[in-house]
This record gives structure tokens, C-alpha cells and sequence, in this order.
């Protein structure tokens, strides 16, 4: 006979699961387990899905703003195309990366369901975070193509500020034209650079740092309900 509960507190963490009354213990927690694997899952294929969309979008802002911006230069507002490209593509690269560190923490709370899991099966029977580790998720092909990625938008962002800096710079850095519109946007591509680099940073060790986490709450107390 099962019985299915819901485990979980807050309505997006909760799922089902169906649990064999009177089993062992292992058993029943064998079964959560696997569960749990499956609907994480099923959330990384989700997260990839979403994250296939805004690689074409971000492809999409720079070959148009260098198409439109290269084109017919100085005729009309072209090169505001420049000017104005980094902030999408780091508001894409953004959110891209921030996709991609989901789907990193996902996996390391897989992989160490997947390691109970094979201990209580006494034998290596889960292998998928084994065989896709992220040395393997990592590998050179990825990173040449962040480093292509990366070069892109550091072009793009030299280009706009080079476009204001002729434009409003007027030649002073010092005085009373320090806040010209040229500074501003070198401020603000200083800034949307920065938030592509951190979200970088979190992405790095979002895989080892879930894994830890789990290990450490790992067969602690559940807390009483407040």
C-alpha cells in the first residue's frame, strides 16, 4: 500500500510523493530521493530550454547593433546602435548566466542525492553527475565560446564609449564638465560590465557550493513549524 504526501513548505518547493506504508526506512527515503532527482530534472531541461531562447537574442543585438551602427555611420542616429548595444547584451549575458547558475546549483544537489542514493543501493546504479560533471560541462569548447562572448562584448563596449567619448566628451575630464554624457556612460558601462562579471563569479562554484550545503543539512533535525 502507498500513501502519497506532499513535501515541501512553500507552494513553488512542494511536490508529491508516493510512499510505501510500512516499509523500512531506507526504502522510504530511497524513494524520495528519487523522486526529488527526477523533478530536479526536470527543472534543469526547463531552465536550458529558457536559456536556448536568449542565446538567440543576445546573437541577434550584435549583429544588428554592428550591422546598424557600422552602416551608414554618421547618417542619421546609426550610431546610437553602438552606443546603447552593451546594455543589452549585458542585461542578456545577465540573466543568461544567472539561468545557467540554477541549473549549477540544481546539479550539485543532484549529485549528492545521486551519491546517497548509490549508497544505499550498495552499488554505482545513478551516474549521470558523474559522467556530466562540470569538468566535463566546462570543457575547452565552452570556454573558448565564453571567451568569444566575452572578447564581442568587450568590443561592443569600447565602441560605445569611444562613439560618446568624440560626441560629449569635449575634451575635459576635470572641472565643472566631469558629469558630461560621455563620463555617464562610461559609468554606467563600467557598471553593466561589473554585473556580468559577478554574476560570472556566482556561477563559478554554484555547483560545489550546493553540494556542500546539502552535505552539511544533510540528516539534521527538521525544525518545528513557527
Amino acid at each position: 500500500m502507498t500513501r502519497r504526501i506532499v513535501v515541501g513548505q512553500s507552494a513553488s518547493d512542494r511536490f508529491a510523493v508516493d510512499v510505501e506504508v510500512g516499509g523500512s526506512r531506507d526504502d522510504q527515503l530511497l524513494q524520495i530521493m528519487l523522486t526529488e532527482v527526477a523533478d530536479l530534472t526536470k527543472a534543469m531541461r526547463e531552465f536550458l530550454m529558457t536559456a536556448d531562447r536568449f542565446v538567440n537574442f543576445t546573437g541577434i543585438i550584435a549583429v544588428g547593433a554592428l550591422t546598424i551602427g557600422g552602416i551608414n555611420h554618421d547618417h542619421g542616429k546609426n550610431w546610437l546602435a553602438l552606443v546603447f548595444a552593451p546594455y543589452g547584451l549585458a542585461m542578456a549575458f545577465a540573466y543568461l548566466i544567472q539561468v545557467y547558475t540554477e541549473v549549477e546549483k540544481r546539479a550539485g544537489y543532484k549529485k549528492f542525492l545521486e551519491y546517497q542514493i548509490n549508497q544505499v543501493m550498495g552499488k554505482q546504479v545513478l551516474l549521470e553527475s558523474q559522467i556530466n560533471s562540470q569538468v566535463e560541462r566546462n570543457r575547452l569548447s565552452v570556454q573558448l565560446m565564453q571567451r568569444v562572448n566575452g572578447i564581442g562584448f568587450l568590443i561592443l563596449v569600447c565602441l560605445s564609449g569611444r562613439e560618446t567619448f568624440h560626441r560629449y566628451s569635449d575634451g575635459k575630464y576635470w572641472g565643472g564638465w566631469i558629469l558630461n554624457l560621455s563620463t555617464l556612460n562610461i559609468v554606467f558601462l563600467c557598471f553593466a560590465t561589473y554585473m556580468v562579471v559577478q554574476a560570472g563569479l556566482e556561477n563559478k562554484n554554484a555547483s560545489s557550493q550546493a553540494y556542500e550545503n546539502a552535505q552539511a543539512l544533510y540528516g539534521t533535525v527538521v525544525p518545528t513549524s513557527p
